[in-house]
């Protein structure tokens, strides 16, 4: 086989694995998301405090005999073993980063790339997901502190008008003291080229907020134009962070005991 036949049937594959890894995880991720509510109800119907992962964890019984959460989970709701951490989908990993960020608080952003920088990139080449994960890590361990958890989305696409717009980012970082949010925010305008010397400044070019909403929207919305083609961007859209991977990771393990 040619090799050019051979990485588009390559690709053609690990595209074809991924969605009925996704198929199978969005079934499993809904499964969750109810037992996940049941946890809630019985928490709140017995006073007892809702922490940082005590609906997932919680107490096994309470002093009435209730039992406050339904996890681990081992099983699918189609009865077969829950799937190794390796064998989900891109969607279902970061959705299981937002539960466990969801945990504490965090600052979520959408920024375009600079022109001036997104010139400068496409002239040297560069995989511009990769630069921006790059400038993003440094500025982060900078102004707010070392590893911090985060992710993002790259795409250069607009679901309002269904044609090419400029490169941009949707992403999320943890919070963990007062003060954080507007250091992320700074962090991340700095990192796609704003606010820096002789960068004209543009206008709403910088948004973020404090995520609030929990749901496969949010995710579902990052995920919009992953898979289309852009000539500008490589085929990789998603980044998360190494201390992100390693607590999902973990979580993952721990509600499903695996």
């Amino acid at each position: 086989m040619p090799l050019i036949a051979a990485r588009k049937s390559g690709i053609r594959n690990r595209r074809r694995r991924e969605a009925k890894r996704l198929i199978r995880d969005r079934k499993i991720y809904a499964f969750l998301r109810v037992l996940k509510q049941r946890s809630v109800d019985w928490h709140r119907l017995l006073r007892e405090p809702i922490e940082p992962l005590s609906v997932w964890v919680g107490k096994n019984t309470h002093s009435q005999g209730h039992k406050l959460t339904k996890f681990p989970v081992r099983f699918q709701p189609n009865g077969k073993p829950m799937p190794e951490w390796k064998d989900l989908s891109t969607w279902f990993k970061l959705q299981l980063t937002v539960w466990v960020m969801d945990q504490w608080e965090f600052q979520t952003f959408n920024i375009h790339l600079h022109p001036r920088l997104d010139m400068t990139w496409s002239a040297d080449g560069r995989d511009k997901r990769m630069a921006i994960r790059d400038r993003l890590r440094r500025e982060l361990d900078a102004k707010v502190r070392p590893g911090l958890e985060h992710f993002f989305v790259i795409e250069g696409w607009s679901k309002l008008t269904k044609t090419e717009t400029i490169i941009h980012i949707h992403g999320a970082a943890a919070i963990y003291e007062d003060g954080d949010a507007d250091k992320i925010m700074d962090a991340a305008t700095r990192a796609m080229g704003h606010r820096i010397a002789r960068a004209p400044k543009m206008a709403r070019a910088t948004n973020g907020r404090l995520f609030t909403r929990e749901g496969p929207a949010y995710i579902n919305y990052l995920f919009k134009s992953v898979r289309r083609q852009d000539d500008r961007l490589p085929s990789r859209r998603v980044t998360q962070s190494r201390s992100t991977v390693g607590a999902t990771r973990e979580f993952w393990k721990m509600i499903t005991a695996r």
